[in-house]
């Protein structure tokens, strides 16, 4: 029998969405699928669509568990749950507005099979009206590409649960960022991970709030990030690869650095401006 792959999906006023999410998951050409949406206190139709969704399509090997949160507690506290509660040997994270290639699971956990890997990575694409808008490659050396600042996209690894579990969770005091702190951990901890030149996920651009925008407070979270960083290197620091250790170190400097540029960037509309910062910050675009 194949191994349980696990889809974790946070859920908010997601109705015009949520139904075509999961129709991607249904036509995955893998098997067998448990699907873990959590929803945060949606006030629109998005429950009664998933239930509705569940009623039709749950099948024997493509399963789908729904958990309700009495209040709204953020995305990061709903993967927590949904990582918590799941069962499967790999670990999707997916959006509830976002899309998967058909062959996208299926062809990663095939790799993961192979090589014995705990994470394994492919290309994304960016959607708007359905059109491709962008096109991002996770090639190179990932490891220094995520030090410094790159992000991966969170529907884009699938990740041996073994690696994660009761180990590295969500940082639910993060208010954005989330997926990057997240996935900049899981890839240092593997120290290794095999890369499918492929674009496999779809991040989705709409005119309605994002996720990310939804639980968006504009304020600089950077020390949160530092410590969350620092906390993460101490605890894991005799099992790390060495290389890893020392992106790790270069990542928490990137942190340090972005806070003094947006300081800078701040005193500086101030003293000048918004005109003249404007002018200033298109100079040296």
């Amino acid at each position: 029998m194949a191994n349980v792959v696990s889809v974790i999906i946070p859920v908010f006023n997601r109705d015009k969405f949520i139904v075509d999410t999961l129709m991607t998951l249904k036509e995955q050409n893998y098997r067998p699928l448990e699907v873990i949406l959590i929803d945060d206190a949606s006030t629109d139709k998005t429950v009664n669509k998933i239930q509705k969704f569940i009623e039709n399509n749950s099948e024997k090997e493509f399963n789908i568990f729904l958990y309700l949160n009495k209040t709204n507690k953020g995305a990061c506290f709903c993967r927590n749950h949904g990582l918590h509660n799941s069962t499967g040997k790999y670990i999707q994270f997916l959006d509830s507005d976002d899309f998967l290639h058909v062959d996208k699971i299926d062809i990663q956990v095939k790799s993961l099979e192979k090589n014995n890997f705990n994470v394994v990575i492919s290309d994304y694409q960016y959607l708007k009206n359905n059109n491709v808008i962008k096109k991002c490659r996770n090639n190179g050396n990932l490891f220094k590409r995520i030090a410094l600042g790159w992000s991966m996209f969170t529907a884009s690894p699938l990740i041996r649960s073994c690696l994660i579990k009761n180990k590295i969770t969500w940082n639910e005091k993060l208010l954005f960022l989330q997926d990057k702190d997240f996935l900049f951990k899981v890839l240092m901890l593997s120290g290794h991970y095999s890369y499918i030149p492929k674009f496999s996920s779809y991040y989705v651009q709409h005119s309605s709030n994002q996720i990310s925008d939804l639980y968006f407070i504009k304020r600089p979270q950077f020390f949160r990030m530092v410590t969350s960083r620092i906390s993460f290197l101490f605890s894991n620091f005799l099992t790390m690869k060495f290389k890893c250790i020392v992106y790790t170190i270069l990542g928490i400097l990137e942190i340090f650095f972005q806070f003094v540029l947006y300081y800078i960037k701040k005193s500086t509309k101030i003293f000048f401006g918004e005109k003249i910062f404007n002018k200033i910050k298109k100079y040296f675009k």
